[in-house]
């Protein structure tokens, strides 16, 4: 009787344990601080791709705000990305390819970024 007790607590458990994952994928955190003043049209329109088990690196040009979307190469927790820009996060997990991750305009450098799990990295390089 206490073994048929446990055995069903713990169905109980993991199925909870399921549904918090299933369910928090849909509410991932975004913060799109997007600078005044931009005019619409200037945004620039970049498809992560996954190369092996990182980002391919992507090049943009600095002053321009950035619309990230992924293509189907990228495959499990790459699909969650995350940047660390100036003190912010910006993150969105890109369920499709329609799903976009919106960042500011950006100064020239190298910004690194990586998925939320912290296993797969990519560089943006801002021109």
């Amino acid at each position: 009787m206490a073994k048929n007790i446990f055995y069903i607590v713990s169905i109980f458990v993991l199925i909870i344990i399921a549904g918090f994952i299933f369910l928090k994928g849909g509410a991932v955190q975004e913060n799109t601080n997007i600078q005044p003043g931009i005019i619409q049209g200037e945004t620039q329109k970049v498809v992560l791709s996954q190369e092996d088990l990182n980002y391919k690196d992507v090049i943009v040009k600095n002053g321009q705000p950035i619309l990230l979307s992924a293509d189907g190469s990228v495959n499990g927790c790459l699909r969650s990305v995350v940047f660390n820009i100036e003190g912010r996060r910006y993150s969105k997990y890109l369920r499709t390819t329609e799903d976009t991750l919106q960042l500011p305009a950006l100064k020239k450098g190298t910004y690194t970024f990586s998925c939320s799990m912290g296993m797969g990295y990519g560089k943006l390089i801002v021109e």
